[in-house]
């Protein structure tokens, strides 16, 4: 079997979670005998593959339909294949205008916290107000406008793999069943993420606990306003990952500079490094707006790290009672599950220990690669 995976176009650029997938089930793929190769669309044109796998978010569906236009040529012989990392998009594209208007409600920003902005954080956790963008008004529940080109590029695909029957479902329900599909878990390598080192930390987060987000800047991810949320805790914040969004990062920061307690910033720096930080820290944040379930919360929980994740996306079928869920919209939300997730961590060690040895066990590069490979057999077959 020959494969070609074309990646992300800005994958190089935008480091994330895909990226991390894509390269892992490449390489596991390799050792079971896959020939995989990893180019553009493009490459199809040049040599015969039997299997080209797209690793674009369904969420950016103009760039997929490109990718399908490259391949028209060669569709009679290539079954093309689909990691969707799609969730409902309607709460990520109003959620961004409401934060936009949060954080001009007020000439110096960085002052805001969760007393004074109190009627407006109000209002977007009850989702009770309407918001416009490019001259059209949003509800938290109005269909985004690539819905249609998003059910257009599942008429062109053989096969779709999502991360967990959650995003399957999703998928159905918001989009659709245009093709094939085969759930393929999400994974990590436990060899890395299980054998931190606490004191291998930098030396200014060697003094205290402290709170954990590793993720790069974005409008799914909402570092400004998981720092809002969280800015009168006590404990220190360490954020770790790529200033990809400027405008959230400048928010990020002008908040950071009025906080009383300590707020560190490292850009993204590599596994082997990063596996340190889970291991030192207490809890870790990853309440996007949706997650798949999140490889850096699968990520901190190996490293025996409490999580804090978001409810809107499918992290639950991953991690069950292990996890403290929030609201992604509600400010007091987050900050009531991070303080739980600080507070009871003694009393999870049980139920993190559970959860570590179900990852270890299911959510493997190599039970990842072998639901792929299985797949594409059947695609095959079709």
């Amino acid at each position: 079997m020959r494969v070609l995976f074309v990646p992300r176009e800005d994958g190089r650029r935008v480091f994330g979670g895909d990226v991390v997938q894509m390269e892992a089930t490449a390489r596991e793929l390799r050792a079971e005998g896959v020939a995989v190769e990893i180019a553009p669309a493009e490459r199809a044109l040049e040599t015969d593959f039997d299997i080209v796998h797209l690793w674009t978010s369904l969420h950016l569906p103009d760039v997929l339909a490109r990718h399908l236009d490259v391949l028209d040529p060669v569709r009679e012989r290539v079954r093309v294949a689909l990691s969707p990392i799609w969730a409902p998009h309607h709460t990520l594209r109003w959620m961004h205008a409401a934060r936009r208007w949060l954080f001009e409600s007020r000439p110096d920003r960085g002052e805001l916290d969760i007393a004074n902005a109190r009627d407006i954080l109000e209002r977007i956790a009850r989702r009770s107000v309407d918001l416009t963008v490019d001259g059209v008004t949003l509800t938290a529940w109005t269909a985004h406008p690539s819905t249609a080109a998003c059910r257009g590029v599942l008429a062109r695909i053989d096969t779709i793999l999502p991360n967990s029957w959650m995003e399957l479902a999703a998928i159905f329900t918001y989009l659709g069943d245009f093709c094939d599909h085969a759930v393929v878990p999400n994974a990590v390598d436990a060899a890395i993420f299980a054998s931190g080192d606490a004191s291998a930390v930098p030396e200014e987060l060697r003094s205290a606990p402290f709170a954990l987000m590793s993720a790069r800047f974005d409008a799914r991810k909402q570092q400004d306003f998981v720092l809002l949320a969280l800015k009168h805790t006590e404990y220190p914040l360490v954020f770790v990952g790529d200033a990809t969004d400027p405008e959230i990062f400048a928010r990020f920061r002008d908040l950071g500079a009025k906080r009383k307690a300590s707020v560190y910033y490292y850009p993204a720096i590599p596994q082997q490094q990063l596996r340190h930080l889970y291991a030192a820290a207490r809890v870790h944040l990853l309440p996007s707006l949706f997650e798949s379930p999140g490889l850096s919360s699968l990520e901190a929980l190996l490293a025996d790290t409490a999580i804090v994740v978001g409810n809107l996306g499918f992290e639950s079928e991953y991690f069950g009672e292990a996890a403290y869920y929030c609201d992604p919209c509600d400010a007091w939300s987050i900050l009531r599950a991070t303080q739980r997730a600080w507070n009871r961590y003694e009393l999870d060690a049980t139920l993190r220990s559970s959860a570590r040895t179900r990852i270890v066990e299911e959510f493997t590069w190599a039970r990842a690669a072998d639901a792929t490979r299985r797949a594409y057999e059947r695609a095959l077959e079709g």
